[in-house]
């Protein structure tokens, strides 16, 4: 009887946490788009001039949970599947690059430094953990804060060069004209991807709410070994979309 009588209040035990448990973790469903650009963090003096900038449709989907430790505090986290891409055409000037360039006689590859116009599209398919500190003021408002990590599902990096010409080699190398050429990077980008992220949703109904996210690569996008850009450039974009908790 004293047996059953501590198995009767373990039991009772364990259902009471399981229950503070539950009321304890939130779960999201989020969908939305990215905004932004693979772009460096500072514009090199081998840019001239951005013509034109276009975000490419970029969707993203995901799942989030959120333990609350304590009040108005909890950490979160969750697996996302989102694109980023953007178009962006410029003037550049002694631009290192690796084109390849099509006539008549087959195609010829050349490496040096690119005076003209250059048009660059990017399109790249990510499976992405986002882990963040969430504090939530109020009923309304909710807000994240910490850092992603992500893999490179599919990758597109990819465009043309025109108007211009080609110093082979180096600066200081022969002189190519190039009325266009290709290139295509899409090998080139690294795997993985990681930096920091923050974000606020605020509610719009009983389950609904609104959300902004930002993502800021602290990775850049291709090897130091690599090339075909002269710079580093990282994943910068802003998710705009819907969360619904479940």
């Amino acid at each position: 009887m004293y047996m059953n009588k501590n198995i009767l209040i373990a039991l009772c035990m364990l259902i009471a946490f399981k229950a503070n448990a539950q009321k304890n973790i939130h779960q999201y469903v989020h969908a939305g788009f990215n905004i932004g650009a693979l772009a460096p963090v500072s514009l090199p003096n081998t840019i001239r001039k951005v013509e034109s900038y276009s975000p490419l449709f970029s969707p993203a989907i995901g799942y989030e949970i959120v333990y609350v430790i304590k009040g108005k505090w909890g950490i979160g986290a969750g697996l996302k599947v989102e694109y980023k891409g953007m178009r962006v055409k410029d003037s550049v000037q002694y631009f290192h690059t690796i084109i390849t360039q099509q006539s008549s006689s087959g195609k010829s590859e050349f490496e040096g430094d690119f005076t003209g116009t250059n048009q660059t599209k990017a399109h790249n398919l990510y499976l992405t953990l986002p882990i963040n500190a969430v504090f939530q003021p109020s009923e309304k408002w909710r807000f994240k804060l910490g850092f992603y990590a992500a893999y490179l599902l599919a990758a597109s990096f990819d465009g043309t060069v025109s108007n211009g010409y080609i110093r082979n080699g180096n600066s200081f190398g022969e002189k190519v004209i190039i009325d266009q050429a290709n290139f295509d990077f899409a090998k080139e980008e690294r795997k993985f991807d990681w930096g920091l992220q923050g974000g606020a949703e605020r509610k719009v109904g009983k389950r609904l709410a609104v959300a902004a996210n930002l993502q800021w690569g602290l990775q850049p996008v291709f090897p130091s070994t690599f090339k075909g850009v002269g710079f580093n450039m990282y994943n910068i974009f802003l998710g705009l979309g819907v969360s619904y908790k479940l």
